[in-house]
């Protein structure tokens, strides 16, 4: 939670920045000295606390209502499956007298379908049954490039990546990024 410190900068702050923007001259306020720029680091962390602190009310907010949804669902799914199962036992009450029944009505349709058989499948007992008996052609290998041990042996000229031997390594652009700002508050 915030301190009243915390509070006090964050209020200095808008209001600061609301005098920047009601002040419509092309002269905006510069950060010209170590105290300024303390001043202003202050100001970020507050805001940087006042983030979390928003982030951790909609977080448990957010878990709370999840609970609650779970919750409400389930009640719901237990009606669904309840009334479905009632459906299923008249179906195959039906299906008894005639074998290619079907029902329908004007809120819904309930028939049986055939499903294809299912392959439950050990990957490692299948994978070494496979070594074993000389199927390898069944055993699919995936290729990738190891990009760190790679840029070890490779040096940058321009925009290219080059071999020991000088040889432009193709499918490898350099870009140069611009330098990026970056700061770092003391909590």
């Amino acid at each position: 939670m915030l301190n009243e410190l915390e509070l006090l900068e964050i209020r200095e702050a808008e209001n600061f920045m609301y005098q920047e923007e009601e002040t419509n001259t092309t002269e905006r306020f510069k950060i010209t000295n170590l105290e300024q720029a303390n001043w202003a680091f202050r100001k970020i962390a507050a805001f940087k606390k006042k983030q979390r602190e928003n982030e951790d009310l909609a977080k448990a907010e957010i878990e709370r209502i999840t609970n609650w949804l779970k919750n409400e669902n389930e009640k719901i799914q237990r009606s669904i499956e309840f009334f479905e199962s009632m459906i299923g036992e008249y179906l195959v009450e039906q299906r008894k007298i005639d074998s290619k029944y079907k029902l329908t009505t004007p809120y819904g349709k309930a028939t049986f379908r055939k499903q294809p058989i299912k392959w439950i499948y050990d990957e490692d007992k299948l994978l070494n049954w496979l070594k074993q008996n000389d199927m390898k052609n069944y055993i699919r290998v995936k290729e990738e490039v190891n990009k760190a041990e790679l840029k070890k042996v490779l040096k940058v000229e321009g925009n290219k990546a080059i071999t020991e031997d000088g040889v432009v390594v193709e499918g490898i652009t350099i870009e140069e990024q611009p330098e990026k700002l970056v700061i770092e508050i003391q909590e």
